[in-house]
């Protein structure tokens, strides 16, 4: 019986992680694809749910990278705060 508990959390755990991560997506795809970005190098950026992470590139020839739920979290909040660049200025600052 417990299994059976254990599996359902499991399952739902993972549903919920699924949505969060398409909502981060879908907030950040809204804030890097602008083209007023174009000027701070972005071109072809995107931004896009991948399984428990988040998938961001910023420029047509870079490859993609992949935050965790909480980098993915901590990046929406930079650049809603006015912020611009890709998710390393973000980590670059924290480490200063």
């Amino acid at each position: 019986m417990d299994k059976i508990k254990e599996k359902k959390m499991s399952d739902i755990q993972q549903k919920s992680s699924k949505i969060v991560v398409f909502e981060l997506a879908r907030a950040i795809d809204a804030r890097v694809s602008k083209v007023g970005l174009l000027h701070n190098g972005f071109n072809g950026a995107y931004a896009r749910a991948a399984g428990r992470y988040v998938c961001v590139r910023y420029h047509h020839s870079q490859e993609p990278s992949y935050l965790s739920i909480d980098e993915a979290r901590r990046y929406l909040e930079w650049i809603r705060a006015g912020h611009v660049g890709p998710h390393w200025y973000l980590r670059d600052r924290q480490n200063d």
